[in-house]
Parts: C-alpha cells; structure tokens; sequence
C-alpha cells in the first residue's frame, strides 16, 4: 500500500492556542497576536507559498508594533517548540515500511516542514518515499491539485492508497477520488489505523 499522511494532528500537534499561550504573556497579547497572524490571512499565505515566513514577520510588525517582534518571530519560526510531537507514530511507521509499504506526506504546511524533518521530524526523514507540500505548489487541500500533484509526481495508484488526515473535507475529497481515507480524530486514532496495515 501506499500510505499518505497529513502533518498537522497526525504526525504532530496542530493547536494554534497552544502556541498562542506559551508566547503570549497576557490575554491581551494572545489576542492581538491571533489577530493579526492567525486571522488575518497570513498564516494561509505561508502555507499556500505565497509569503516567506520573513515577510509574514514584517508584515505583522508593522501591523501591531516592534515591541512584539520577538514573539511574531516565537510564533512564526518556532511554533513546533510549543507542541507534541506523535513520537509513538514513528516505530509504528518504521514497521509499516519493513512491511513493504510505501509512506508519503500530503500536507498544507509552510517551508518550516523542511525544519522538522531535520529536527522534530528527523526518525521518519529516512522512512518518507516523498512528499508534496501545500507551500511547493501554491495549492492547499482540499484542493484536488494537491491530490492530483502527489499521485501524478510518484505514480501512485489510486485504489492503493491509504490517506490520514484530521480534516473531515480532505477525507472526503480524497474518497471521491477513489482512495481509502481515514479521519484522525484523536491522537491514538493514528496508531491504530496504521497497526491495521502492519
């Protein structure tokens, strides 16, 4: 089988409050900072590709002040510190592999993937047959160009494929499309659809 994963909520953590939280140092800050990243439009830039995380920095700055540089920064180059990371997925990766199966990422995520996979990521970098970034392609699920570009680049069969994502949307285009697709919705869902493929 060829196994396609989604990052946010199934390789890791995605909790914006979270991050928000452990930058912020009060309400107040929290808000603003939400405001002006999370719902402005920028974080989906960073993610679609069309803005670099430094100008997504700047951006902000000038929106709400110098004084929160550093903590635009915190949340924009170093929000993977605040989260979990789905440690336990890894060894149960590493058995889907030696049984034969290919693993793939599909996922809407800015350049800082290529962060992780040196660091957070890194016991899976070896594991990975590719991946397809929302960031690359300028495309972000449930977009079927995301879907289109990763079966086309790896020649991928649709009735082997196997997809995981959090969202339901995704799932659900990915059905129509003709691949097997499974809505993670608590962290233990991931261990248990992949033990099924072991």
């Amino acid at each position: 089988m060829d196994i396609i994963l989604d990052m946010g909520n199934v390789l890791l953590e995605w909790n914006k409050d979270k991050i928000l939280q452990g930058v912020s140092g009060s309400k107040k800050e929290y808000l603003m900072l939400d405001k002006a990243i999370f719902q402005s439009g920028l974080w989906e830039r960073l993610d679609l590709g069309t803005m670099t995380r430094e100008e997504v920095v700047l951006k902000v700055v000038s929106m709400i002040g110098r004084t929160y540089q550093k903590k635009v920064e915190e949340v924009i180059w170093n929000w993977p510190s605040y989260i979990d990371i789905y440690t336990e997925v890894f060894p149960v990766l590493s058995e889907v592999k030696n049984r034969g199966h290919r693993i793939f990422v599909l996922s809407n995520t800015s350049k800082v993937f290529y962060d992780l996979l040196e660091d957070q990521l890194s016991p899976i970098k070896e594991l990975l047959d590719g991946f397809v970034l929302s960031c690359d392609i300028k495309a972000i699920k449930p977009d079927l160009a995301m879907f289109k570009e990763i079966l086309d680049r790896y020649q991928l069969n649709l009735t082997n494929c196997v997809f995981l994502d959090d969202i339901e949307d995704n799932t659900i285009v990915a059905e129509k499309l003709g691949i097997k697709a499974y809505q993670v919705k608590k962290r233990s869902d991931v261990v248990d659809i992949l033990k099924s493929y072991i």
